[in-house]
C-alpha cells in the first residue's frame, strides 16, 4: 500500500523535521527524566503528539524494512521516557 512517505520529497521533509526540530527536544526530555526530573503537562503532550505522528507511519515502515529499526528505536525511546517520568513522579510523591 502506498503512503505519502513513498514520495521521496515528503519522506525527506519528514525526516529532516524530525531530526532537526523534534529529536533534539526529545533527547533533552530523556536527559531531564534520566536526571530525576519530572515532565510538565506540555512536555507529555509534546511526546504524545510526536508518538501519534510517528505511529501513523507504521504502514510505510511495514513495507520499507530499512526504516524498521528507526521506528522501533523511537517507540522504545518514547516508552522509556514516559516510564522513567512515571517512576520519578512516584518517587517524588
Amino acid at each position: 500500500m502506498k503512503t505519502i512517505l513513498d514520495d521521496p520529497h515528503v519522506l525527506n521533509a519528514v525526516m529532516q523535521e524530525f531530526e532537526i526540530h523534534k529529536l533534539p527536544r526529545i533527547l533533552l526530555l530523556k536527559k531531564q527524566v534520566d536526571d530525576g526530573g519530572l515532565l510538565s503537562t506540555a512536555e507529555v503532550d509534546f511526546l504524545k503528539a510526536i508518538y501519534n505522528e510517528i505511529t501513523q507511519y507504521e504502514p510505510f515502515v511495514e513495507t520499507h524494512a530499512e526504516f524498521e529499526s528507526l521506528y522501533i528505536n523511537f517507540v522504545n525511546l518514547y516508552r522509556n521516557i514516559l516510564d522513567t517520568a512515571m517512576e520519578n513522579e512516584q518517587a517524588s510523591a
